[in-house]
Formats: C-alpha cells, structure tokens, sequence
C-alpha cells in the first residue's frame, strides 16, 4: 500500500533570497532520508512562497521492507571444541539471537572462519519513522540565518505558525516549538484569514485551494503569473525592464502579485538612467518601464502582496517614496557634479583600502605604475598619458556622494564622470575595471578595460598577500579567488600572453617601497594561489588531470599554458606520441638523481655507438627550427617535431648502456640524454602521460 506525504511548514515572511535556497535543500533532504530509510516513492514535489515551505511525495510505502542483516558470531577454533562439538561461546551467541545452533553457517572472512547467522528485521511503519524524519528536515534546511523566539530552544528561518502534515489522510503526529501538527493551512494572509481544512491529500488538490485563496505555492508558475502581470499592468505606456533576479525577488517576497503603476517628474529623467534605476529598482524593487528604444519613461510597477482596496491610495504611496528616493539621487548628483574628478581623486587620500596597504589614493598611484607596466607588454600602441588618466580616475568614484549612498554604482558613476568631462575613449575602461562580475560572465572589451582591469586584481591579490593576509579554505572575505579568477578568465578569453611572476614581482616591489610588504614568501605565495586557481579553471573546461599536471608547473602564463592544453590534446591520439611519452619517462627516471648542472658539456669524441652519434647529430640539426617553433607559440608543430626522436632514443635505449664505469663516458651519455631532456622540459614534464 502507498500513501501521499504532504507537508507545510507555515512561518511568518520568510527573506525572499532565504526562499530559493530552502526549497531545494528540502527536495535533496527528503529524498536522502527517504533513501537511508528505504522507503520508496514515486516522485517529489517541492515549493514556497514567502509564508511556507511545502514538500510533496506521491505513492510512499506504508512500511519498510523485511530485512536480514548477517550477524557475525565466534570464530571457528572458539566455536567447536576438539571433538567438532559446539562450545558455550556458540550457544551463547545463538541464543542471544534467538537462533538454533544448526541455522548458523561458516564465512570466511579476512579474519579467518567465523560461525555467522542472520537475523530477521521486520521493517517499521511509514507512520511511526516519519515524526522524527520531518523534524529532521527542518533541522537541517540550510538558512543563510536562524533565529530563536519566545521561549523556545529552537532555531528556524522565521517563527513557525502552523504545520501541516498529512500521510495518506492521517495527520503525523509532533510538536515543535509549541506548534502541533495538523490537516490544515491557511491561505493569503489578508485575503483569507481562515484556516482551510485539507480534504484531500493531493498535490492539484491542495496547490487549487491555495490558489483560489490567493497562495501560489509554485515558485516558477508565481514567477510566470507576476511577469504576466507586469506586463498587462504597463501595457498601454510602454516596455517593463524584467531583469531576471529583480523579477525573482519579487515573486519571492508575495504570495500572489498585485502590480500597480506610479509616475514621478520628468526631471529626474535628466538623470544618469543607470542611477534612476538603481534608486528605484535597488532600494525600492520597482521595476522601470522604456519606450521601444530603451529610454526610460517617468513610470514604475511596484509589486504589491495584496489586493487595494483603493489602487490610488497604494499607488500614491508608492509614488512618495520613488519621489524620496530620486529627490535624494539628484541631490547627490548635483553635489558631485559641482566639483571636477580631480577632487575626488584627492579624497581618496582619506579613505582606507586596507588597514595593511594604506589608502585608495596610494592604491591609484600603484595601478598608475602597473598599467603602464602592462601597456607596454600588451599595448604598446596606446597613449601613455591616456593610461596614466585612465588608472589615475580608476577608483575617483569611490569618493563621491552618489557612490556613498549608492555603492553598487561604483565603476559606472567615474566612468559616467569621465565621459561628461569629454574622455568617451576611456570613460569605458572605469567601468570594465570591476568585469568579470559575479552576475555575469561578461569581459572587459576595449584594451584600456583590459589594462584597468588585470592592475586592479594584481594589486588587490599582492597587496592583500603581500601585507600578511592569510588565504584559508574557510571563506574568501577580500575576493582573492575572484581576483585570482578574473585575471584568469580575462587572459584566456582575450588570448593574451602574459607571464604573471614578473608582474607580480614588480607590484610587491611597490608595496615594499612603500613599507607595505610583510609577507616575504608572498611572491610565492601569490604565484601558486593562482597556480591552484588556473588548474582548477583548465579541469572544469573537461582537460584530463594528466594532461593539466603536463604544464600546470610551466611559469604561470595562463593563455601559452592554454594553447600547450590545445596542441597536446590534438597530438596526443598519436601512437609515436604515446610511445615517444614512455621513452622520455625513462629519460628522467635515469636523470633524476643526477645533479645535471655539474654535468660537462657533451664531447662527440666521447661516442662509442653510432646511436649516439644519431641522436646528437638530430639534437643540432633540429634545434633552432624547434626552438624557433616554440618562439612563436605555434606548439602542434613543436610537438610534431619531437616524433622523429623515438626511432633514435628507442635505438640508443637498444644499444647503450648509460651508467657505465667510466665516469668520463657515463657522463658524456648522461649529458646527452640531458640534453634531449631539454627539449621535452620546455613544453611541459611530459612523463605525466606515461
């Protein structure tokens, strides 16, 4: 027999980003518990709305399964006396068990011969397993925060007013933090204030009444029905801007959507439209309506939790605030635009970076050097004054009475800033400075971006590094693995070319110029937080492990690391590769315990076997045409010219014996072979695909 589960934890409002998070962690809790407890089911529903947590679990078994668990008893010498009669350590064990001394059988274990019987274990009810199973379940919803209330030693999201708990048509029976379990829930809290009685435990059944009641418990069909509503609500005026994570905020802090449209003055229209819509859709949640070209209109939707009984009341209100909120938006703008950039740059010297690393001003005056570090490495066709502009009015904005009360704006206010001032060529690259951003994978475009960008995130890994902070696995408070990471995915997706350690090596100079730097293994420290990063990044873009371990130790130079991935994916399919592979493994497991810098220079006269001869003459004749390859990056064709070692090396392995006893001839051979060994090491230490 099969029953329906259905389970409503009933709370006060719920924080709408705490909504997404606990519904799923109910979906995977439940099916874990009823998995460990072997209780299968059909399928599960789960959903929520901003006053209760609903899971759903069609057809679950009314009981366990019967089951036999093997019980391991004496081992064969205790159990049977010399004569093969049973000892009392075996009758013991069988009548502790309730067994009979002929049921139990000998297992060979690791341990030897044991006697073992098994025991019958009746599977429980469905009923009596689940009061403790769904207690657990709200023990265990993962909560960004929990909170206690009135007197009870209990911790949940928000207080608990109500559950709802049904097996079949047969409520479960508990009590939790005051609140007894019950076949009833309640529907929207203004619009049904009594409580509504569950007449039948089915999932359209209960998810109608709620809805008739003004409850969708759905989170993707409230989320369907609040865009729909928008829509019809700003139809006749123009195009709402649904940007997803505003409109899921929204159906996550109601239970059913009541949108209604306000209006304020044309004038704040003269604003940045970026700062119209963060004022309103940021602090206020209102989403903004634009004519068929993308320019914003004076009107607004607010989303509503319940139905006005006059609409023109609510939507004076909402009007009042959207009015405070850009009074205090254009005020601030007014203030900041009274002033040129160049005196918020000097503000900077009163605002903290970190308290190791000084101020934001000391920062500016770091990225300066280091933009123009990376200019001439990347982009040597650019303006140095245009740069030194660029990283001078870098974190400006940081300073201004918009950003103060705005902070989300920074980026977009200097480079908003820098374009009034008649600087468009490189007002962008203020604002690609913070890409790639946790919201999107989006990338700086323009080389003055590019620039901007990688100095912000070398500063901040060496100087946060560099000052002492200590990268621990438990959280990232200083973004260093986001820093690390943008740099990361900025070189990659660009194709740029760029060795890290020199870069790093010239920034904690600056900090130690600056009495700054405290950490003297931050160079290190540094190159291989990225190191483990990078390798991380090359693993999730599906390179196998070995492949990674080839050239994860080169010097760290993302993108030639990334093209050395490409051409040793490509060439690897070929059985000379994989062979030539298993030949240079050898090469090193006979070099590794030798010091190869005390080695002397290899002496032909010293060649005793014409494969000796072979090899070194292949070595000179090849090694400004391979090494040229390499200059230019073009590794596919590198590779390819190793392939026509491995007839030779496979003859010389054949024919010479390397650690003879001749010092003057074991070296000569050793120096050859450290020799071929180099042409391997600089691409990657290929003895990881051996």
């Amino acid at each position: 027999m099969k029953r329906n589960l259905l389970f409503e934890i009933g709370t006060e409002e719920l924080p709408a980003r705490f909504i997404e998070q606990a519904i799923g962690d109910l979906k995977i809790l439940a099916e874990n518990y009823l998995k460990n407890h072997e209780l299968s089911y059909e399928d599960i529903i789960t959903g929520g709305t901003c006053r209760r947590l609903v899971l759903f679990v069609r057809n679950l078994q009314e009981r366990q399964k019967d089951r036999e668990e093997e019980i391991l008893g004496p081992s064969l010498q205790v159990a049977l006396d010399r004569e093969g009669n049973y000892t009392p350590a075996l009758l013991g064990f069988a009548k502790k068990f309730n067994l009979s001394p002929e049921a139990l059988y000998i297992k060979d274990t690791p341990k030897g011969k044991y006697f073992c019987g098994k025991k019958a274990i009746p599977g429980k009810s469905t009923m009596e397993l689940l009061p403790n199973l769904l207690m657990d379940l709200m023990a265990n919803i993962n909560f960004p925060k929990r909170m206690r209330w009135a007197h009870y030693d209990y911790t949940f999201a928000r207080p608990i007013r109500w559950i709802l708990a049904l097996f079949g048509e047969e409520v479960v029976p508990f009590e939790l933090a005051g609140i007894s379990s019950a076949n009833y829930t309640f529907g929207h809290r203004f619009l049904s204030t009594h409580r509504l009685e569950i007449e039948k435990n089915d999932w359209n059944y209960y998810r109608d009444l709620l809805r008739k009641n003004f409850v969708i418990v759905d989170p993707d069909e409230r989320l369907q029905e609040t865009e729909q509503r928008i829509l019809n609500a700003s139809h006749a005026l123009g195009y709402p801007l649904l940007e997803k994570d505003l409109l899921k905020e929204n159906s996550n802090l109601v239970e059913f959507p009541f949108p209604v449209v306000g209006a304020f003055s044309e004038k704040f229209l003269a604003l940045p439209s970026f700062l119209v819509k963060t004022a309103l859709q940021e602090h206020q949640r209102y989403f903004m309506i634009t004519d068929d070209r993308g320019n914003l209109l004076p009107y607004f939707i607010a989303v509503n939790n319940n139905k006005p009984r006059d609409e023109s009341v609510v939507i004076k209100g909402h009007e009042r605030v959207a009015k405070a909120r850009l009074e205090d938006a254009l005020f601030y703008y007014q203030r900041d635009r009274e002033k040129p950039l160049s005196y918020f740059v000097e503000k900077l010297r009163g605002i903290v970076y970190h308290i190791r690393c000084g101020t934001l001003f000391e920062k500016t005056q770091r990225l300066i050097k280091i933009g123009e570090s990376l200019r001439k490495k990347l982009f040597p066709e650019l303006p140095p004054d245009k740069v030194e502009k660029l990283l001078l009015y870098a974190k400006a904005d940081l300073a201004t009475e918009v950003v103060k009360e705005f902070p989300s704006l920074q980026g977009y206010v200097g480079s908003h800033y820098l374009a009034l001032d008649g600087e468009n060529e490189i007002s962008t690259g203020i604002l690609e400075q913070y890409l790639p951003s946790t919201r999107e994978e989006r990338y700086p475009e323009s080389p003055y971006g590019i620039i901007i960008s990688l100095a912000d995130k070398i500063d901040h890994l060496c100087a946060l590094i560099g000052s002492g902070e200590k990268i621990t696995g438990e959280g990232d408070p200083y973004a260093l693995r986001r820093s690390a990471n943008g740099i990361i995915k900025i070189l990659l997706e660009k194709g740029i070319y760029l060795p890290l350690e020199p870069i790093f090596e010239f920034v904690l100079s600056l900090l130690k110029e600056a009495n700054y730097l405290r950490n003297h293994q931050a160079l290190q420290e540094v190159t291989e937080f990225v190191r483990k990063r990078l390798e991380g990044e090359f693993l999730s873009m599906g390179f196998s492990k070995n492949f990674v371990y080839v050239v994860i130790d080169q010097p760290l130079n993302p993108y030639m690391m990334y093209q050395k991935l490409l051409a040793l994916k490509d060439i690897h399919v070929k059985k000379e590769f994989q062979d030539l592979s298993i030949l240079f493994k050898r090469v090193t497991q006979i070099l590794k315990n030798v010091t190869v810098d005390s080695l002397p220079k290899i002496d032909p006269h010293l060649f005793e076997f014409e494969e000796e001869k072979s090899l070194f003459q292949l070595l000179e004749q090849k090694r400004d045409f391979i090494f040229g390859l390499y200059q230019s990056m073009d590794f596919k064709a590198y590779l390819e010219n190793l392939l026509p070692f491995k007839d030779l090396i496979d003859a010389f392995f054949d024919r010479v014996f390397v650690m003879v006893e001749n010092e003057a001839i074991r070296n000569n051979r050793l120096s050859l072979l450290n020799h071929l060994a180099s042409y391997f090491h600089l691409f990657g230490d290929l003895s990881h695909l051996a």
